[in-house]
């Protein structure tokens, strides 16, 4: 099983642990363990489809940068992407969700004052498997490449 794959499996194991009184370690685990399975899902996608030599996708995952993808997602999360080419609305609604995510990781992760519920935790898991779920339908169309594209060259042009 891939990467993101686990990831997914991990955030909602930890998730659904113990619902009924759910340790909030584990409830920042998931909805930060959710944010980085999209992450690796989209960096896993693009490298598949763009760096021809599997044994180049290693050194080429390392150039993802999670703020400039923040940003392509942003632009993707609009009915219009920048080149003025109208986006799917699974690629907004996957667009969407990264950003959520990550604004939903961060706080998790940094913002330890604030309680996290069971709620939101599930919330955050359910919308990085309603990403993949859109992914997996929309993965062969040729229109996601420019997507894919993005994310990768918008993070390998800043360095």
């Amino acid at each position: 099983m891939a990467l993101h794959d686990d990831l997914l499996s991990l955030a909602r194991h930890l998730v659904d642990r113990n619902p009924a009184a759910p340790i909030e370690a584990d409830l920042r685990r998931a909805v930060s363990t959710a944010y980085y399975a999209l992450f690796h899902l989209l960096v896993h996608e693009s490298t598949t489809k763009i760096v021809a030599p599997a044994a180049m996708r290693p050194r080429v995952v390392r150039a993802f940068e999670h703020r400039d993808m923040r940003k392509v997602c942003e632009d993707y999360s609009q009915p219009i992407d920048p080149r003025g080419q109208p986006v799917s609305q699974e690629i907004q609604d996957i667009s969407a969700a990264f950003v959520t995510l990550q604004q939903a990781r961060h706080e998790a992760d940094y913002n330890t004052e604030a309680a996290l519920t069971y709620v939101q935790a599930n919330s955050s898991v359910q919308l990085s498997e309603n990403s993949f779920a859109n992914w997996a339908a929309i993965q062969a169309n040729p229109n996601v490449d420019g997507f894919l594209t993005d994310l990768l060259f918008q993070s390998v042009r800043k360095r």
